[in-house]
């Protein structure tokens, strides 16, 4: 009896194993397709040579956010509105890093551990957005400009609901 028993739960497990990777997979393809799409519309009007990352922002409006070479082999952002009508392109070296964006940061707020740092686009700029953890545990999002690091905006959230 004891041996039927952990064969239905291992049973049980496995199909519920399976129906959660198969729902993953139908919740992750309409967001690939629409990678797929960005990045077709950023080769083809020759945005970028090679591409080496793409991420999703959606703040006020949504973007996908490419990185990657351009034709000069230099290192540049691509910022695309989610309805393809509007690009922004910038050069890496013409605005701060990840870790400068980091630094600002934490050094003007009481950061406890950085949950993501991601480029933007907020207010016609492109942006980083800095997610991260307090110390009184409150999920704070912080916005400094690409180009040089000026504050935009920020906002904090009550974790403990």
């Amino acid at each position: 009896m004891r041996k039927w028993i952990i064969i239905i739960i291992l049973f049980l497990f496995l199909i519920f194993t399976g129906l959660s990777v198969y729902a993953y997979q139908i919740i992750r393809e309409p967001l690939e397709h629409h990678y797929e799409q960005a990045e077709r519309y950023v080769k083809g009007q020759s945005l970028l040579t090679m591409i080496s990352d793409v991420m999703y922002f959606h703040g006020t409006d949504a973007y996908y956010v490419f990185s990657g070479v351009d034709d000069e082999g230099i290192d540049t952002y691509v910022w695309v509105s989610a309805d393809y009508d509007f690009h922004h392109i910038e050069k890496a070296q013409d605005g701060i890093t990840k870790e400068e964006a980091l630094e600002i940061v934490t050094t003007n707020e009481d950061v406890e551990r950085i949950e993501t740092v991601k480029l933007g686009f907020e207010r016609g700029l492109p942006v980083y957005e800095i997610t991260y953890v307090n110390h009184e545990n409150r999920k704070g999002y912080y916005y400094v400009t690409f180009e040089d690091g000026t504050f935009m905006k920020r906002y904090l959230l009550r974790t403990d609901l």
